[in-house]
């Protein structure tokens, strides 16, 4: 007596090609929007580091230390330079963090009393290691976020992420 072979039909064979396809065109989305949300979160990163230093720095040195918006790059800088910080422009002391062409980080000082237009683009941290309570905004090809910077800790949280 001759045994059947045990084998896949072809109609078995091509549904299950359509339920790996169909598994993986619904996974494709989600990959996307995960990196997208890594690359916010390295803005993020990158910005609180930068805030970091600049506490760190007021803390050890005993005199303010300031983030300064320019175009297109926030700078790391003290606030009353040295005579020899002077001479050498900042060369060593100042750090830039740049900004793609596509990319804007804008700060809001809720307890200004100045306009929002009028209001500088610093952020002062004292040499106590206190700052300004301030809220953070990007905005990037990856979508944008907002932080809230908490004024006694100098720490940073975000309050709102948008992926694109």
């Amino acid at each position: 007596m001759t045994r059947p072979h045990a084998a896949f039909t072809l109609v078995e064979l091509m549904l299950t090609i359509a339920i790996v396809l169909m598994i993986v065109m619904l996974a494709i989305p989600s990959v996307g929007g995960m990196s997208a949300e890594k690359r916010l979160h390295e803005t993020f990163e990158k910005f609180d580091d930068l805030a970091r230093k600049a506490q760190l720095n007021a803390i050890s040195g005993q005199r303010s230390w300031v983030l300064v918006w320019g175009e297109g790059v926030v700078s790391l800088q003290p606030d009353q330079p040295t005579p020899e910080e002077r001479l050498n422009e900042g060369a060593g002391v100042r750090e830039d963090m740049a900004l793609g062409e596509d990319e804007t980080l804008w700060l809001e000082r809720p307890a200004s009393l100045l306009p929002p237009k009028e209001t500088p683009g610093e952020w002062t941290f004292w040499r106590s290691g206190t700052c300004e309570p301030v809220f953070v905004n990007y905005h990037g090809p990856a979508g944008s976020w907002r932080a809230q910077y908490n004024p006694l800790t100098g720490i940073g949280e975000i309050i709102e992420q948008v992926t694109k």
